[in-house]
């Protein structure tokens, strides 16, 4: 977080604007002093991403609103970048492109759970949208957006009514979000030639990775609750039974892939370990709904 402000507090200078963080936490923030002139600090009353984002929009004060997780690394370019494609185009929502740190990649390729995040492409916004028309030159129309760098106008975010606080968790709370700003006519881009550093370096662990997967298992069951059938996932009796069973099993399969040999050559392995985890948390995450 800190290593964050640090990065946005540089990145803004010389320009006009407010820095809000909002903090879902009940541990206060504490604030080094070279940032308490330059951050503010709200206090949510609520709980949950979505109404935290809604809190800091609420209480902004300028034209234009851009939403950074607390992992994003910024620099003054990209700053400039945005003000510049929001002159040039209306009615919109920008994501700016990310990437892993350089040498976070080369460190977690060390390390077999590091190599499926590369494998599988979670270690960039590319990656992410893998199966997704991509450009890697130009300024491209997107079908969805992602909250972790995501800038719009105050007056659009006011009309679309910001996100739904239903949802619990970060997940499927952008995908809601986007499906009413399309309705309302609204554009996605993606600026792929910025390339902003997502700093995870507090979300490497594997148990924390899968507890994320299955808060988003969750929030997608919620989605579907909100009449989002295309995003229902259907268990058959039999796939339910061998879920449940894997359930029970998982502390044996975490086991398995801890005690397998770091090497590549056991890759394979354990990345169908790692893969059967996950198909596991996201059915824990939406059965729990």
């Amino acid at each position: 977080m800190i290593e964050t402000l640090n990065a946005v507090a540089n990145a803004v200078k010389g320009v006009d604007n407010e820095v809000l963080v909002v903090n879902d936490s009940e541990k206060p923030l504490i604030l080094p002093d070279t940032l308490t002139n330059v951050v503010t600090v709200l206090r949510n009353p609520k709980a949950g991403v979505a109404s935290a984002r809604n809190f800091g929009a609420k209480n902004a004060t300028g034209e234009l609103l851009l939403f950074i997780d607390d992992d994003m690394l910024i620099q003054a370019e990209d700053i400039q970048t945005t003000f510049r494609l929001h002159q040039k185009y209306q009615r919109c929502c920008i994501n700016l492109n990310w990437i892993y740190p350089p040498e976070r990649s080369a460190k977690i390729a060390q390390t077999p759970f590091g190599r499926y995040l590369i494998h599988y492409g979670f270690t960039s916004l590319k990656g992410w949208n893998r199966g997704n028309d991509w450009n890697d030159e130009e300024l491209f129309v997107t079908h969805g957006i992602t909250s972790q760098y995501l800038s719009m106008t105050k007056k659009d975010f006011d009309e679309c009514g910001g996100y739904n606080e239903v949802f619990p968790h970060a997940g499927f709370e952008d995908y809601e979000f986007a499906k009413r700003l399309q309705a309302l006519g609204f554009t996605f881009y993606i600026y792929p030639k910025s390339r902003l550093f997502h700093n995870e370096s507090d979300r490497l662990d594997i148990n924390a990775w899968l507890d994320r997967r299955r808060r988003g298992g969750a929030t997608r069951k919620v989605a579907v609750g909100l009449g989002y059938q295309e995003v229902a996932v259907h268990y058959s009796f039999v796939k339910k039974s061998v879920l449940e069973i894997l359930s029970f099993s998982s502390p044996f399969l975490k086991f398995i892939a801890r005690i397998l040999p770091s090497k590549p050559a056991f890759d394979p392995v354990y990345f169908k370990i790692v893969n059967t985890l996950l198909a596991v948390a996201i059915y824990e995450g939406y059965r729990s709904r």
